[in-house]
């Protein structure tokens, strides 16, 4: 009986540390970082992955991979590897990881790949740089920096700014109160429930946007854009594709902009507008209008005018009021 008991405990200790981990890691080093605090990342290689954490403590996990399997590895023998640098001054941890020598083609498969997770103090400001693995920040309360050069950016419960860019991969938002400024060379951009002023764009990619608040421009040049219950202004250009969605509130501009794609948008009723619109074909109701207008063009007051809207397009154009 005494066995079985130990062995439960055994069990129920291996659960309980699996659920603190989150994941399988090599090994892991202790800081205490009092508010405000600071954490900078530089990695050549691997992903980075930030959560937050009541308290003071951070724990730095490094989940050290070869041929993508972790590996039991201590810090002195990664230190044989590579070039790590671990420095806390005060209230801000910084680590860099650089590879010692360049690999050659026939070295890639004996490399060694360091990912991190990092659980942080809520009110932790971060700078994450990996050249080549995604990252990934959930639940903090200051301004945030993200880079990737090839992987996917990953946003999540953020109180502050968010700055974030990748070369290629695809860029998901989500739950942010303070400005967002996202980029990708090559992806997809996806921000929801974000309460400030947000600027998106991606050279090939979709983009969407669901409840966002603020001064809204986005811009990708081969993609379609889409949104859903925006208040504030927007903003949207591409050049290739179609752009649709709603706005529950119009306060400032309204200009979207596509060289070879539709254009159907919904917005309040009762405004004062100033409509420039071009298209093939125009769906727009002209009611308490003055101006001109034909088949393809119109330009002129709503209401007595107030907000400007601009469409622009080489196919169709619907304006709907709701």
């Amino acid at each position: 009986m005494k066995s079985l008991t130990a062995l439960f405990a055994i069990i129920l200790a291996a659960q309980t540390m699996a659920v603190a981990q989150g994941a399988k890691y090599s090994f892991k080093e202790h800081f205490v970082l009092n508010a405000p605090s600071q954490v900078n990342i530089s990695s050549s290689d691997g992903n980075i992955d930030v959560v937050a954490i009541p308290g003071t403590k951070t724990d730095v996990f490094f989940i050290v991979k070869k041929n993508n399997k972790v590996i039991n590895i201590s810090r002195e023998e990664l230190e044989k590897e590579v070039q790590l640098d671990v420095k806390q001054d005060g209230n801000s941890l910084t680590i860099t990881v650089k590879y010692k020598s360049e690999f050659n083609l026939m070295d890639w498969k004996d490399k060694l790949v360091i990912d991190f997770r990092i659980q942080v103090p809520p009110t932790t400001a971060c700078d994450l740089h990996t050249s080549d693995g995604n990252v990934k920040i959930s639940g903090l309360k200051r301004n945030q920096i993200l880079a990737t050069s090839d992987g996917n950016v990953e946003i999540e419960d953020i109180e502050g700014d968010v700055k974030a860019s990748t070369s290629d991969g695809n860029v998901h938002v989500e739950k942010v109160t303070g400005k967002v400024e996202v980029k990708s060379s090559d992806g997809n951009i996806i921000l929801s429930n974000v309460r400030g002023d947000a600027n998106a764009g991606t050279s090939d990619g979709n983009i969407s946007l669901n409840t966002v608040s603020g001064a809204l421009f986005v811009k990708t040049s081969d993609g379609d854009i889409r949104f859903k219950d925006l208040s504030g202004s927007l903003n949207a250009r591409t050049s290739d594709g179609n752009v649709t969605g709603n706005l529950l509130k119009l306060t400032n501009e309204l200009t979207v902009k596509t060289s070879d794609g539709n254009i159907s948008i919904s917005i309040p009723s009762k405004l004062g507008l100033d409509l420039d619109i071009k298209g093939e074909s125009l769906d727009v109701p002209l009611s308490n209008f003055s101006g001109k207008s034909d088949d393809d063009s119109i330009e002129g007051k709503i209401n007595g005018g107030g907000i400007a809207v601009n469409l622009s397009t080489s196919g169709n154009v619907s304006l709907t009021y709701q």
